[in-house]
């Protein structure tokens, strides 16, 4: 509704006030903001009205998305790429021709590290895109959308030689030599994202990382602010409560009553027509900011898999891998629990880990199957037989990639795939080790 946009704008506008007031930098060089790939058509209601925006610009004022058209690098246009490989390979094309780039803004880390991965694959064909003035990615895209950016591009002959001599110096286009000018990334760094940190940290080194605030389609909870962790509640937007986490019977808390280092349930009244409504998201008070709390998003809200009583929730999986992990020494590019479909069903700690031995993996397995077993719920339908023994299932180059477009397949927008876990879904044994089996 036109009184939820505004609201979001109230919150968004002094985010980026803070963020280019005190990084001026940005403002000279240019921005990309992520465009999910669609993979369908636009959605529409019976009334005509489209649902969810073509791109995050459009969540700011008139005024606001004026200035941030200036700074985008690449063109409306690729949202209606109906292909993720090609919508990354056209995303490329697009800031490759633009040295200039300076900002980032995306939500899960892994979209910007699968996206700049994809640069390994494609960089002859890119450069020489780019040198040509033309846009053949991997797979066809429908004719009009083709047209439409096509029309965009020009023959950059000298741009095309710098990036040329970038590969052949290096035998690859590394993002920050592409980008030399890049100097923000803003993403999800809290939560699960935090997994992914190293692997984007890796990508881009020396490039300041800012974290999300919490933002829902239903409303805007906090906006980051440099120089402070997490995000500063957004009170002049919606109406605010919190639920203490350890003190459900307690009455919600408002802002100003918020406790530092206590959990909370969020709770939100906005100009949507949402009425203390409960967003599923609990965060974590983590500072001040004047009088207005700093609070960070730490998980879900009841995301829990519970095959035959066992009860899984997502804060108890966290630990065990953090736990297990930590123990055994075992680094994992991509880390996961999710249910498997057999007589009787298991636990699968799913884990991407180059170098670690097959016992190695074996021994997480057992330390994470120990961790849960703390639970009663799950040690009992264990002790019944309801449950079998977890087991780890060795995962191979690209988990990240496979796992955003399995959740894809299962009816989310790639960009919008928040990394997890645990999943409630079975079925990932085939999908993450390239087997194409049934969708449950």
């Amino acid at each position: 509704t036109r009184s939820l946009l505004g609201e979001f704008r109230a919150a968004l506008a002094p985010w980026m006030v803070d963020l280019y007031g005190r990084r001026p930098a940005l403002a000279d060089g240019g921005a990309y903001w992520s465009v999910s790939p669609l993979a369908r058509d636009r959605e529409v209601t019976a009334g005509g009205i489209p649902v969810g925006f073509e791109d995050d610009s459009q969540y700011f004022g008139r005024l606001a998305r004026r200035a941030l058209r200036r700074l985008l690098l690449t063109p409306p246009e690729l949202a209606s790429v109906p292909d993720v490989a090609a919508s990354r390979y056209v995303t490329l094309r697009f800031l490759l021709e633009a040295p200039r780039l300076a900002f980032v803004s995306v939500w899960n880390p892994t979209f910007l590290t699968l996206l700049v991965g994809a640069l390994d694959r494609w960089a002859e064909r890119l450069v020489d895109d780019v040198a040509r003035g033309t846009l053949t990615p991997p797979i066809a895209l429908p004719a009009a959308v083709a047209r439409r950016l096509e029309r965009r591009l020009r023959p950059q002959p000298a741009r095309a030689a710098a990036l040329s001599a970038l590969l052949a110096r290096d035998g690859r286009l590394s993002p920050v030599e592409a980008w030399p000018r890049l100097r923000l990334i803003s993403c999800w760094t809290s939560g699960a994202a935090a997994r992914f940190l190293p692997e984007l940290e890796r990508a881009f080194p020396g490039v300041e990382i800012q974290g999300k605030g919490l933002l829902a389609t239903e409303g805007v909870v906090s906006v980051p602010l440099l120089g402070h962790r997490g995000g500063v509640v957004a009170v002049t937007s919606h109406f605010y409560e919190f639920a203490d986490v350890e003190a459900p019977a307690r009455r919600p808390r408002l802002a100003h009553e918020l406790e530092h280092g206590r959990q909370y349930s969020v709770i939100l009244t906005t100009g949507g027509g949402l009425y203390r409504y409960a967003l599923g998201d609990v965060v974590s008070v983590v500072g001040r900011v004047g009088a207005t709390p700093l609070i960070e998003f730490v998980r879900r809200n009841g995301v829990v898999s519970d095959l035959c009583g066992e009860k899984l929730a997502e804060a108890h999986v966290t630990r065990a891998l953090d736990t297990a992990t930590a123990r055994l020494g075992v680094r994992c590019a991509f880390l996961m629990v999710a249910p498997e479909m057999a007589a009787p069903p298991y636990y699968a700690v799913f884990a991407e880990a180059p170098g670690v031995s097959e016992a190695a993996l074996t021994r997480l397995a057992a330390e994470v199957e120990r961790a849960l077993s703390e639970s009663p719920s799950y040690a009992y339908c264990r002790r019944l037989g309801q449950l079998g023994a977890m087991r780890a299932v060795r995962v191979h180059d690209g988990g990240a990639a496979t796992y955003v477009e399995r959740c894809a397949r299962l009816g989310q927008r790639a960009g919008d795939v928040k990394p997890g876990v645990l999943h409630t879904v079975p079925g990932w044994s085939a999908h993450l080790n390239g087997v194409q089996g049934v969708l449950f």
